[in-house]
Parts: structure tokens; sequence; C-alpha cells
């Protein structure tokens, strides 16, 4: 389900989701996966869990731990999940029955893996630091295609963050170092760069359209849309919205709700609708 064409002023903010219950050790948000209309995971990169949320109500409705520290998440076509495990150097998967959650084996990578998004129903595309760079691979590990500065023969990857796809698929990638959207063909051939005041150290980004892609820009305290063919970038959210240090971000095209995780506050989840 896509929308017509997002502008200035389409966003409306709701109720902020409670992360914590009383006394609890404040979440470490780094991504947000979408499950259904009343279903999220987020990765808790502090206390090292995958959790469930009640994305209606707010509170955990279940969770999991992890082996080391989660970044990356997304949900695959056969039920699971996949989550990024930044020291590890590893995949982890975890299958999720009703609302229990559980580890279902991982796998091992040669690089500190940060972003996670499912390409197809066989393969996954993957960012990683140290060196920087993508990855396609199959669910077994095994490298597909591969794309880094040594290839590009430029500084292209610095910290490379978070994926996203469009229709076409065309790759999107979030580079917190470079401040710079990177845009690759299905083979992971580079296609252009973007760069705009608007967007400081981009973190979040999730194709909510068939040409357009949300942005968030941690430190320029913003929300943005990306139409690559035009190459304009539309500021969205800000400040005035309550959106200070966005990161973790999520579109679910069912309720129509735009997600978002805070690095000024991480017991709770701003939340939009269109």
């Amino acid at each position: 389900m896509f929308l017509p064409a997002l502008s200035p002023g389409c966003f409306s903010r709701q109720k902020d989701l409670a992360l914590t219950s009383s006394g609890e050790k404040a979440f470490g948000i780094r991504d947000i996966a979408v499950l259904s209309p009343s279903r999220i995971l987020v990765t808790d990169y502090t206390n090292h869990t995958l959790r469930l949320l009640d994305s209606v109500n707010g509170g955990v409705v279940s969770q999991v731990q992890l082996p080391g520290y989660p970044c990356g998440v997304c949900r695959l076509e056969d039920g699971r999940a996949v989550v990024a495990l930044l020291d590890m150097k590893q995949l982890q998967f975890c299958r999720i029955v009703g609302d229990s959650l559980s580890l279902d084996g991982s796998i091992q990578v040669n690089d500190s893996v940060w972003g996670v998004s499912a390409c197809g129903s066989s393969h996954l595309l993957v960012s990683h630091r140290s060196p920087g760079g993508v990855k396609i691979m199959t669910m077994d590990g095994r490298v597909i295609d591969e794309v880094d500065n040594q290839k590009t023969g430029k500084q292209l990857f610095q910290q490379p963050l978070n994926i996203a796809m469009l229709n076409s698929g065309d790759v999107f990638v979030s580079d917190f170092g470079t401040c710079t959207i990177i845009q690759m063909d299905r083979n992971l051939r580079i296609k252009q760069t973007f760069t705009s005041p608007m967007i400081k150290n981009p973190w979040g980004i999730v194709s909510v359209n068939t040409d357009q892609l949300l942005v968030a820009g941690r430190n320029s305290d913003s929300i943005v849309v990306l139409n690559p063919t035009s190459g304009t970038v539309t500021p969205l959210l800000g400040k005035t919205d309550g959106i200070q240090q966005p990161w973790a971000m999520a579109w679910c095209p069912a309720s129509k709700k735009l997600f978002v995780g805070r690095a000024g506050d991480q017991t709770t989840l701003s939340v939009f609708t269109v």
C-alpha cells in the first residue's frame, strides 16, 4: 500500500509509545521493524535484547536475550527476523510464533555488521563497518556480491548504517560518517549519491512510495523525504514536531504510521500518522 507523494504538513503526531516499564534500564534503540499494524520489533543495544512491542498501546509483549550488541533488524518472508550483531560479526535469526520470540540459529560473517534488509525470499542485504561496505548474501552466509571503497576506488563508505530498497530494486544506504545517502542498483553498482544540509549524519531510511524515501538526520534533528529521480530533499518533520536526534525509524503501510526512535529519549517511540 503506497501513498500519494509526501509533503510538509502531511504527518500528524500521535501519543508516544512507552518502551520501558517502571524502574527498567533505558533502551538503546538501534533499529525498528514492523511485523503488523499492532506489533513491531526493536533492537535494544543497551540490554542486548530483541523486543516485541505492542505498537498500538505500547509496552513490551515479549523479548529474547541476544549474545551480542544488536543493531539492524528486519522481518523475513518465512516469518522469522534477522538481527545484525555488531560486536559478534554475526547475523542472528529469531523465530516469531504468535507473541513469542526465540533464537533460531546464526551465521558468522567477516565484518562488523550494522544494517540488514531482506532482498527477496532467499537473500540478505548487509551493511558493515571497518571496512565500510555493503554485501548481498544468502541465508547461509555465502556472499553473492559486494561493494566497498577498494572496489569503487573512492571513499564512499565510512559508517554505512541502514538499508532501504525501492520497488525498482535500487538499494539505498545511509552513511552516518559521510552524511551521504548512497544509491546502488540491485547488483550494488553505484548510481549516485545524495547530500543535503537537512541530512546531517543520516541514520534511519525507509521506502514509503515507489519513488520516495524517508531519511532521519540524527544531527540535523530532521526527517526528510528524498526523491531519487528528481534529487529533491524536502523537510517533513523537525524540532517543532518533537524530532530531536532521530535515528531508528520504521514505516507501517497498513496503518500509515511512522515510528521514530530518538537518541535523546530512549524510553519512548514517537508515532506519526498520515
